[in-house]
């Protein structure tokens, strides 16, 4: 649980885990933006600062970007350099196709002294290569400019989309780094942190990220652990298979209110 206020009543009942949760910082008083937090049910953790889960890959991933549907993988913390050399790598070789087959063509054109229909004619193969980069130019370089643009105001694409709920003098930017160009340094230049999961350890006792969760949005904790009503069906036995047969359903219900039904059962 975060650090609770020392102004505040100490039997105080704890923060909801359904919601969104403002943690004081551990830094100094003097913050102009408070970062909230929340807990997350699925992998049984309060998620850091910018970190959001990821239904498809049913991960909590530190600073989130996007899930990228092409590289079926989340794109965050540890790969955003590389997905962004990706792109930048992608544009670069379309305008490299773009300009060889059209220098191809054009150069062609000059040596025989010819028109450019019959250059064209000529070099259909080049040609097409140039119709071929002119179209797979435009997707790599809009999403190069976008996330140039991104990198530059210190945000990823899920804190720009949520900004723009919000009216223009209710959109805060915590993590900018001013000038612009120190934003370049803070995301490409930074030491890749470690990963959190590290496959080849040995299970410890204790450890949730692989418990039974996996597969299950709920939480492993039992009912009494929650603090809520566990819900369940009851063992059905062959008498109670019997009157499922005959049109009557199995008790279904709260746990406490079936031991007191089965004890009333006892008692007849």
């Amino acid at each position: 649980m975060p650090p609770a206020d020392p102004a505040e009543d100490p039997l105080i009942v704890g923060p909801p885990t359904t919601d969104w949760v403002m943690v004081r910082s551990a830094t100094a008083q003097h913050g102009a933006f408070e970062v909230p937090t929340k807990f997350c049910k699925s992998c049984n953790i309060w998620r850091p600062p910018r970190c959001h889960h990821c239904r498809i890959c049913d991960n909590c991933v530190e600073t989130q970007d996007h899930h990228c549907l092409w590289l079926n993988n989340c794109v965050g913390r540890r790969n955003y350099r590389y997905f962004f050399t990706f792109i930048s790598s992608g544009t670069l070789l379309g305008i490299y196709l773009l300009g060889a087959s059209a220098g191809h063509v054009w150069a062609w054109r000059n040596q025989n002294s010819t028109t450019s229909a019959h250059a064209i004619n000529a070099n259909r193969v080049p040609f097409a290569m140039f119709i071929f980069g002119l179209l797979a130019f435009m997707y790599p370089a809009s999403l190069w400019g976008y996330h140039t643009f991104l990198i530059a105001r210190g945000q990823s694409t899920r804190e720009y989309l949520n900004s723009n709920k919000f009216a223009k003098q209710d959109r805060h930017r915590p993590f900018n780094q001013k000038p612009w160009w120190k934003n370049f340094i803070v995301v490409l230049a930074r030491p890749r942190p470690p990963t959190f999961l590290i496959f080849k350890d040995k299970f410890v006792e204790g450890d949730q990220r692989f418990g039974e969760r996996r597969g299950h949005r709920t939480s492993p904790l039992s009912g009494k652990q929650q603090g809520g009503v566990e819900m369940q069906m009851q063992r059905m036995n062959g008498n109670e298979h019997a009157q499922q047969n005959g049109h009557e359903r199995g008790f279904q219900g709260p746990v406490a209110l079936r031991s007191g039904r089965e004890s009333a059962a006892r008692t007849v």
